[in-house]
């Protein structure tokens, strides 16, 4: 008997990854790349370079692979097989169209479905951790979210929902009845980086001192790890980085009344005391009877949500 198979491509916080999955779930190749940057160049070449290795490895499969799905960031009209990526102008964002779709069917010679990366994940933690849920919220970095309603993935009329921020354009963000800057696009790190090296600036003893580069680059994983060996700046600069995520997952469960909430994107990896602290965030802001029986965890799936997201999603549409 043959089975049918497909390609996911995931890009995460930290790594890019594509696998060759089988349609009862089993990985059955995988490739993983690190990131050091995340701009559209960036995204492009990594795409590129991981379906040209993931289709040779897969050759022998070749006739049984159905198509290719690719998770990333920014909106995906799926209509068009074209991604908006965000980019920075001065104190907004522009979005840059990215028509994959076609390039990579031409090229490859396969089907090609794009889906957005907290999508993706959304859709992994739902097929494969949370099946008897319906109602799922995966919070993807801090930046962008994953929805799933009744079963279903909820992408909105041209697949832009799930940017739960504002644009202000350069406009002030405030109004007679308050302050809302809160709601600005947050950095997929939470500026937890940022803050490490301002609070080091300031003079705060901490043995992320010794892991900043000599160009001056820290890596988010350090904050998480000398957190975990209970660090202060590094416990601090995570308990900051837990309670705003926790406020916006808040504003969520009120809305959406889920049975499930996901951390993931890479913020997993911050381990228990993140957790711990989102939650508290959580219980503080969000109603009682919309937290009601609501699952709040940390990605179980971690990096390889978004790779099984986008196999599945490619496998069975």
């Amino acid at each position: 008997m043959k089975h049918k198979y497909s390609i996911g491509i995931g890009l995460n916080l930290f790594d890019a990854r594509a696998i060759l999955l089988r349609e009862d779930g089993k990985i059955i190749a995988e490739i993983e790349k690190k990131r050091e940057t995340i701009t559209a160049n960036e995204t492009i070449e990594v795409l590129l370079s991981l379906l040209e290795e993931i289709v040779d490895k897969s050759s022998k499969h070749k006739e049984e692979i159905s198509k290719i799905g690719l998770a990333l960031g920014g909106i995906v009209n799926k209509k068009k097989g074209v991604v908006y990526w965000p980019q920075t102008q001065a104190t907004s964002y522009a979005q840059i169209a990215l028509p994959l779709k076609d390039h990579l069917e031409k090229k490859f010679g396969f089907g090609v479905v794009i889906e957005n990366d907290a999508n993706a994940c959304a859709w992994a933690e739902y097929c494969l951790s949370f099946p008897k849920n319906k109602n799922l919220v995966y919070m993807f970095s801090g930046s962008g979210c994953g929805i799933v309603v009744d079963g279903k993935l909820y992408r909105g009329k041209y697949g832009g929902a799930g940017e739960p921020f504002l644009d202000p354009k350069g406009k002030l963000m405030s109004s007679r009845l308050g302050e809302f800057s809160f709601l600005r696009r947050w950095p997929a790190d939470l500026e937890m980086v940022t803050r490490a090296k301002e609070l080091i600036s300031l003079g705060k003893e901490s043995s992320l001192i010794k892991k900043i580069t000599s160009t001056g680059g820290l890596d988010l994983r350090s904050i998480f790890k000398e957190s975990k060996k209970k660090d202060k700046v590094s416990r601090e600069i995570l308990r900051e980085g837990a309670f705003a995520l926790g406020v916006k997952i808040a504003f969520l469960i009120n809305l959406l009344n889920p049975e499930v909430v996901v951390v993931g994107g890479g913020l997993e990896e911050a381990g228990d005391f993140f957790l711990d602290e989102c939650i508290s965030a959580i219980k503080s802001f969000s109603l009682n009877e919309s937290r009601k029986g609501c699952k709040i965890v940390a990605s179980g799936l971690s990096k390889k949500a978004t790779s099984l997201g986008a196999a599945f999603i490619a496998l069975h549409q």
